[in-house]
């Protein structure tokens, strides 16, 4: 690698800065419901990716890691009719564009080198973005603002976030 070339990011290190990036949304000044719903979408879209890559390859594998896949699916079934196929389309656009395959492959590669040295990384960085979706929609779900149907919906998807967090921050590995 060149002084030029971009350093590849580490899984973790992706699921921090999705982590950070919500943080800043909601430390921000918050933005629409309905776009806060989309941001945190992407948020569950990336969750799922991982959690499936885990449960395919981890080792050892974790209930958390296929209960993780379903929870994220969950919550995007949840969203999907509040947030509309504009800011769904909008807030996946990176996804679409090659960056799920690179999340995948990242994920993939990460796994493989951690399995080998037992270090929970992976499942830390999960907790942290999970710990961070739930607040994101925790604050969408108590504002006064937001049509019914989103806090509602935010309010469901945060139990999901919630159940992800705990699930991926158990330190007993169940």
């Amino acid at each position: 690698m060149t002084g030029s070339e971009p350093r590849a990011l580490r899984l973790t290190e992706v699921l921090a800065q999705e982590a950070d990036a919500l943080t800043a949304t909601v430390t921000g000044g918050s933005g629409p419901p309905a776009v806060l719903l989309a941001r945190a979408r992407r948020a569950f879209v990336i969750a799922q990716l991982v959690s499936t890559v885990l449960a395919e390859h981890a080792v050892p594998a974790r209930d958390a890691y296929d209960l993780g896949g379903s929870l994220a699916d969950a919550a995007c079934n949840v969203l999907d009719p509040v947030i509309g196929p504009e800011l769904i389309a909008a807030c996946r656009a990176d996804l679409r564009h090659g960056e799920a395959g690179r999340l995948l492959r990242l994920a993939e590669v990460d796994v493989t080198l951690l399995a080998h040295t037992g270090e929970p990384e992976i499942d830390d960085a999960m907790a942290m973005l999970s710990g961070a979706l739930a607040t994101l929609l925790a604050g969408v779900a108590g504002n006064e603002q937001a049509l019914v149907e989103q806090r509602r919906a935010a309010g469901t998807a945060e139990a999901q976030a919630r159940e992800l967090w705990a699930r991926y921050g158990d330190a007993d590995g169940t």
